[in-house]
């Protein structure tokens, strides 16, 4: 992703910015809508020492950005645009260019709306196109995907359930993840998502099949198995990893 490479270098400091003093980290939490108005000042001169925040480094391209909500147009996504998210509690946590989903399929609402990068609406609007509606139309009635009922989607908090001492900052900081907790369908009950203990009937085998096909547009898919914190919804996300490399559990 054009956002995962850039440079900081590519920010040209001109003679006229040279002369301006830098912002206040606490200014800029109050205000982090100035910070996308200001590309000119190297980001050292806005942030300080010792490195900019992780929600800076992940800031779209206007080219990436343009294109990505190109692609969530042509899924018929609907979206707004919202001011640069800076959050109080970690510096690292926030969201350079957020947008807030409603319905991220023509008549498929995500429930109560949710904010998150372009590019995790695009991938959860890739999937439930391809994987989770053609999946429902196999179930008994052929229901189709009305809604999701969300857990967490943006919130400034470490990871949870690595056993880690010091857990890194979490995806859901960061815009990057979303976590699903039932599948509504009209003419039908809700699927919650939880353990089914192999019980052999189709609710296991779509669950099953829309949570391993999330692999496909997600590099990370944790459920039901894969530590405790995960035991009753699907987590989603597009954290940047070397080579590829996906985590599906």
């Amino acid at each position: 992703m054009g956002a995962v490479l850039l440079a900081l270098g590519m920010f040209a400091t001109p003679a006229a910015a040279q002369d301006r003093p830098p912002e206040r980290p606490d200014d800029i939490r109050k205000q982090p809508e100035a910070i996308l108005e200001d590309t000119s000042s190297p980001a050292a001169a806005i942030f300080g020492p010792p490195a900019p925040p992780a929600w800076w480094a992940l800031r779209e391209a206007d080219a990436d950005f343009a294109a990505c909500t190109q692609a969530l147009s042509g899924l018929g996504t609907v979206y707004s645009l919202e001011q640069p998210i800076a959050d109080d509690a970690d510096r690292d946590c926030g969201i350079a260019r957020p947008i807030r989903v409603t319905h991220i399929l023509p008549g498929l609402t995500l429930d109560g709306g949710a904010v998150m990068r372009c590019g995790t609406a695009r991938s959860l609007g890739l999937w439930a196109r391809d994987f989770l509606r053609p999946a429902a139309a196999l179930l008994p009635g052929a229901p189709t995907v009305a809604g999701l009922q969300l857990g967490t989607t943006y919130d400034c908090r470490p990871r949870v359930g690595t056993g880690e001492a010091r857990p890194k900052l979490s995806e859901h900081a960061l815009g990057n993840a979303i976590d699903i907790a039932a599948i509504t369908f009209d003419g039908a009950g809700p699927l919650t998502i939880q353990p089914r203990r192999d019980t052999g009937d189709l609710a296991e085998a779509f669950q099953r099949t829309v949570r391993s096909a999330g692999c496909l547009f997600f590099t990370t898919v944790l459920g039901p198995g894969s530590n405790a914190a995960h035991g009753g919804h699907l987590h989603l996300d597009v954290a940047a990893r070397r080579g590829g490399w996906r985590l599906c559990q």
